[in-house]
């Protein structure tokens, strides 16, 4: 039994939102009671929405985020702040204990997305962009990205449900929408999560749970405004403390515009060198990242080859030793790239490259292997390499351009992006 003063501060509890639309099974549960939904109903810290076979609920936040709870799917609100006089004040945390949910962030979370988690049962997303859904299984969790993107990280000592901070690290990899329909799912029992297309088989959580009608047109005027600047400042990382390289590392432009490019995520951009910002043009789109870069390509590249093997040539790249301080304080060391190969085999559909990172004297040989998807994509073969890798082609594979990163120990990892052409 609560007390009368708990009961008075739960019902005293700030409004943080409002049910728009509801149908079939939903039902709230707040102060240990459940009730059936109805629309304008408002909502607290601690309610929980729930959905039977039928239910669709859709929420509107007070810093006009929204939230969608699609059919047999249980979602907690954990924390929502919304302080527009002091932004460093914003806090949002939500639990998707199961089902599929899809959230586009509002005010909140794009001002201080270093306080955003989106957690499941098995693992932490963090935000770098506007929309995404995510589905929460017993045994994996999978994140599509709409608009914008996403970081996951399994739960583990470096990754603890208890913070709402978005973890970091070598086990976090980060999925952007410039990879249509493609969704990054990681296991229960950890590790790192992988990337998935269409081909493989798999169904992501849109197609596992669809949208109503009623869900697809949400998005007010002010949101598709911030969409169509995906890559402004508010797609800046969320590590802890900025990164401090030992020195900058300006690497030379070429002498036309190239069609695939990186850039710095704005808290780790030094003077002088690309950023996302920079990079991200009308034509181009983000595809992949890692805890440095943000990797694009032409929004139009979709004419690949079917046949033949290409060996690309090495164009450039950039490369650090990153290491983790006590405190999460990361640092950088440059680091210098050599003994370069890429080969594309278009007959069999798999790449394979091979790369020397040097980093305070110590050569490392780093090798990859994996599969070349319809959508121009290179996805890394964990059994068969020895590094992680994720690419992208242009048009005609005229170029191609990855990140990779490789964990030397727990507090030590190569991060670098590469780019090579015909």
């Amino acid at each position: 039994m609560q007390t009368a003063n708990a009961q008075k501060a739960v019902t005293e509890a700030p409004i943080i939102g409002s049910i728009t639309f509801q149908v079939g099974d939903t039902r709230l549960e707040r102060n240990g009671s459940s009730t059936p939904l109805t629309k304008g109903q408002t909502l607290k810290v601690g309610d929980r929405l729930l959905t039977g076979p039928d239910g669709h609920i859709h929420a509107r936040m007070i810093d006009n985020g929204f939230i969608a709870v699609r059919p047999m799917a249980k979602l907690q609100i954990q924390s929502y702040t919304y302080a527009p006089q002091d932004p460093s004040a914003n806090r949002v945390g939500l639990m998707l204990e199961s089902g599929v949910a899809r959230t586009i962030s509002g005010k909140a979370g794009e001002a201080a997305r270093e306080h955003y988690r989106f957690n499941t049962p098995v693992a932490a997303i963090g935000l770098r962009g506007t929309d995404y859904v995510v589905q929460a299984l017993p045994d994996a969790t999978r994140v599509s990205v709409l608009k914008g993107a996403v970081t996951m990280s399994a739960f583990g000592p470096s990754c603890l449900l208890s913070t709402l901070s978005p973890c970091t690290g070598p086990l976090t990899r980060e999925l952007a929408a410039g990879i249509p329909q493609a969704y990054m799912e990681v296991r229960a029992q950890g590790g790192l999560p992988t990337i998935v297309v269409p081909e493989s088989g798999k169904d992501g959580p849109n197609k596992a749970s669809p949208p109503r009608p009623e869900e697809l047109h949400v998005l007010s005027e002010r949101e598709l405004a911030q969409t169509t600047a995906l890559a402004s400042e508010v797609l800046r990382t969320s590590t802890a403390q900025p990164v401090q390289p030992t020195q900058p590392i300006q690497p030379l432009p070429p002498a036309t515009r190239p069609e695939i490019a990186w850039g710095r995520w704005s808290n780790v951009a030094l003077p002088n060198t690309p950023t996302v910002v920079s990079v991200l043009t009308d034509d181009r789109e983000i595809t992949f990242g890692n805890a440095l870069f943000g990797l694009v390509r032409p929004s139009n590249s979709n004419a690949f080859p079917s046949t033949g093997v290409i060996g690309m040539n090495y164009q450039g790249g950039e490369a650090y030793l990153q290491t983790t301080q006590p405190g999460q304080t990361q640092t950088l060391a440059p680091a210098q790239l050599g003994n370069t190969n890429l080969q594309l085999d278009f007959n069999k559909r798999q790449f394979s490259t091979q790369l020397n990172v040097t980093a305070q004297g110590i050569t490392h040989p780093l090798n990859a292997q994996g599969s070349i998807h319809s959508q121009g994509l290179l996805l890394v073969d964990p059994s068969r390499s020895n590094m992680n890798l994720a690419g992208v082609l242009s048009n005609n594979a005229n170029e191609a351009g990855y990140l990779f990163d490789a964990s030397l120990s727990p507090t030590q990892n190569l991060v670098g992006a590469t780019r090579w052409s015909r």
